[in-house]
Formats: structure tokens, C-alpha cells, sequence
């Protein structure tokens, strides 16, 4: 069974990227399909729980797990080795219970977070070798590179419900598309996501992980095959065109800098020379980008800006506890329900949008384990700093990280990676 276990998250690990799912509670504000209220069942999830549920017989089945428990140092040692992961769901009930405005709503978001949380402990549990989980989510990058650029060059992607893939035309209203001087309208790439920084995020992530792996690799094939795999992974994240995951790739590669000196030049080489070369290529493209000049950028930067102010009036309602963990958008709607249904959106910023829900007590004691974390990682594991560097600057940007199922499962494997022993 162990090994069928392992098999499965690697598996997972590889489509995470893919948005199947089952809406099974839809939910329509003025005949519009509104995401924020709809509850759905992604593909990965059950995988994800299946894999949980398969742990979890394995251990109960497993005289070995029971041993270790009884042959505790102490009584202590014994009883925390129980009660702390029952502490932390009397936490997660606590807040459910209490705080949130549509209890429903926060018991969707409780329930994911738990399967993701566990899905974590059964890798450590299963005791996987890191670059067994790398190659799975590195791998899942480099297609979805693939499907991101064969996207741009075709101006359209394509549908298909088993992959989780919809239609996109730059000429859509509504679709990720770049406008240039003369009205030109161009789509951006999406790969397996629904939105293109979504790719961004993710693609930068897994260029991060291609490059403190390279630094491990002996094997010449293997390190030739690293960096074809990062040259593709940069052109999809070239025609991603997200701003803020190249922003935070940079920190990233500042820190990573600071601990290979210069031996990370001749491995930055090549994705450099590519991204140079694709830049001027498509230079009327990323000026239109960078420059906020055109109406789409300018609307689009005057949205988030509003956003800032739609947080401020969601956090004055209940500042100490927060709105309750996935009712952000509910407490937008309570406060002025008369806007067009793709008007509500969460603050593009998880720092905020985490206070906003999770309330000052939430977010001190995330500080507090978030703390203890980073002490463990800088003891244990500093070479995978830039990737946390990267997430401390990519939060300010984007909520992909904490809103979608597949942003919060790359969250947390990658907090499965750090806890691993150098």
C-alpha cells in the first residue's frame, strides 16, 4: 500500500495545475455564474483524500505507528503526539462556529484547508524522497509551459471539461489580454489555470525549485534536461505576463544569489539570454504591460486600488476575530449588494486578505507558528529560503495563493519540502 500512496501524491503533485472540478452547489447573481458563492469538488481534492484515507489505514493497521507512541519518552510526549493535531481542529471548529457571516462558506474553506493540511502530513508521513516530489511538481511546470506557450502563439486556448481547460479569445470580454497602441488586443498565456497570473505564480515557483535543484545534480544528462526544462518553464512565464510573479521571481533569485555567489550565473544564462531575446521580440507587448498606459492596464490598476479601500470596510466590521475564512466576499456583498457580479473580487493582497477574515487573533498566532516555522527552516533546510523569499513579495500581489484550491495545495507542499531535513 505504501508505495501505491507514494505513486498517488507524485501523481498529484504532477496535476495540480488542472482545475477539474465538480460545481455541485452553483450559485447566479442577475443570471451570472458567480464563483465566490458556488461550492465544487476538484479532481486533485479526491485524489487528495483519497491518499489521506489510505495513510490513515495504513498507520492504524501499522503496529509500528502504535509502538512509537507507547514507547514515548513520557506520558507527555505520548498524550501531545495526539492531542496537538486534535487542538488544531478544535481551532479550525472554534472559528467556524463562531465568527464567520455564512457559516456554509467558512465550513467549504475549513474542510479544504484540513484536506490540504493532512494531504501534507502524509507525505512527510510516507516518508517520499524530495527528488521524487521535485521531478513531479517541476515536471507539472514544464507542461504547463508547454500548453502556455502553444496559447500565446494560437491566440485562443482550447476546452476541455476532463482537464479542466476553457475557451479564451483575445476578443472576449473579460479574458487576460494585453492591448497595444493601436487597439490590438493580445491573449496572454493561461495554461491549465483560470487566470494567467495564476500561471505566473506557479511557473516561477517551480523556475525557483529548477535552480536550487541544478545546484544537487551530479549527472550531466540530468542537468541538461534541468535546464531545457527551465527554458521552457521562462517562456511560459514570459507569456504569462505577470508583473508581480516576475517581480518576486527576482527577489527569489537575489537570495538564491546570496548563497551560490557566482556560481548561479552560468545556470541564469541561457533563461536570461531567452527572456532578452523574447522581450524584444514582443516589445510593444511588454511596454503596454509595464507602462500602464493603455485603458485595460488602467483600469485594471485602478481596481486593485479599490480594492485596498473595499478591505478597509470588510476589517472595520469585525477586526479582532475577522469575517470568518472564506466569507470576504460574502461581507462585500452585505455591504453593497448592487454591484455587476464580476465586481466583487478579493484584495489582490493575501496579507490583507487573510487579517480581513481571519481577525488580528487569527493572524497573531499564524505569526506565532509562522515564527517557529522559519526557525526550523533556517536550522534545517536555508537552501529553500528563496523560494519563501519569493512568496513574501508574490502575497502582495495576488491571492491566488490562498484562494484557489490549487494555489493552497502548492502553498502547503511546499511547507512539506521545507520540513524536510537538509
Amino acid at each position: 500500500m505504501t508505495k501505491f500512496i507514494k505513486c498517488l501524491s507524485l501523481l498529484i503533485l504532477f496535476l495540480l495545475p488542472f482545475q477539474t472540478r465538480l460545481i455541485y452547489d452553483p450559485v447566479y447573481l442577475n443570471n451570472y455564474f458567480f464563483e465566490w458563492f458556488s461550492q465544487s469538488l476538484s479532481g486533485i481534492e479526491i485524489l487528495v483524500w483519497l491518499t489521506v484515507l489510505l495513510t490513515f489505514l495504513r498507520l492504524v493497521f501499522n503496529k509500528t505507528f502504535w509502538r512509537e507512541i507507547n514507547e514515548a519518552k513520557d506520558k507527555k510526549d505520548r498524550a501531545m503526539k495526539i492531542i496537538r493535531p486534535i487542538l488544531f481542529l478544535i481551532c479550525l471548529i472554534i472559528y467556524w462556529q463562531i465568527i464567520p457571516l455564512d457559516r456554509s462558506l467558512a465550513e467549504y474553506k475549513i474542510f479544504l484547508l484540513l484536506g490540504i493540511g493532512c494531504f501534507a502530513l502524509t507525505m512527510l508521513n510516507n516518508k517520499i524522497p524530495f527528488k521524487n516530489m521535485f521531478y513531479a511538481l517541476w515536471g507539472g511546470g514544464v507542461l504547463q509551459a508547454v500548453f502556455g506557450i502553444f496559447q500565446f502563439i494560437l491566440q485562443h486556448t482550447w476546452a476541455n471539461k476532463w482537464l479542466g481547460l476553457a475557451v479564451h479569445y483575445p476578443s472576449d470580454l473579460g479574458a487576460a489580454v494585453l492591448q497595444t497602441g493601436d487597439g490590438g488586443r493580445w491573449l496572454r498565456a493561461y495554461g491549465a489555470f483560470g487566470w494567467s497570473n495564476d500561471l505566473g505564480i506557479y511557473l516561477s515557483v517551480v523556475f525557483l525549485l529548477g535552480l536550487i535543484v541544478y545546484f544537487k545534480v551530479q549527472n550531466e544528462k540530468e542537468k541538461i534536461i534541468l535546464l531545457a526544462g527551465q527554458m521552457f518553464i521562462i517562456a511560459g512565464l514570459f507569456f504569462s505576463f505577470s508583473r508581480g510573479a516576475l517581480l518576486a521571481l527576482l527577489l527569489g533569485i537575489l537570495v538564491l544569489y546570496f548563497q551560490k555567489k557566482r556560481e548561479i550565473f552560468p545556470v541564469l544564462l541561457w533563461p536570461t539570454v531567452l527572456f532578452v531575446i523574447l522581450s524584444i521580440i514582443y516589445l510593444p507587448l511588454l511596454q503596454s504591460r509595464v507602462a500602464v498606459q493603455n485603458y485595460l492596464e488602467i483600469r485594471a490598476v485602478n481596481e486593485r486600488l479599490s480594492q485596498y479601500q473595499d478591505f478597509a470596510n470588510v476589517f472595520s466590521t469585525n477586526p479582532l476575530f475577522g469575517v470568518g475564512p472564506g466569507n470576504y466576499i460574502y461581507a462585500l456583498f452585505n455591504q453593497n449588494s448592487t454591484l455587476a457580479p464580476w465586481l466583487y473580487q478579493p484584495v489582490h493582497n493575501v496579507y490583507l486578505l487573510f487579517l480581513a477574515e481571519w481577525g488580528v487573533v487569527g493572524s497573531c498566532i499564524v505569526l506565532l507558528l509562522l515564527g517557529m516555522f522559519l526557525r526550523y527552516v533556517w536550522q534545517n533546510n536555508k537552501e529553500i529560503l528563496p523560494i519563501w523569499a519569493f512568496f513574501t513579495v508574490v502575497f502582495l500581489f495576488d491571492h491566488y495563493l490562498y484562494t484557489a484550491y490549487s494555489g493552497l495545495m502548492i502553498f502547503c507542499v511546499l511547507i512539506s519540502l521545507s520540513l524536510l531535513k537538509k
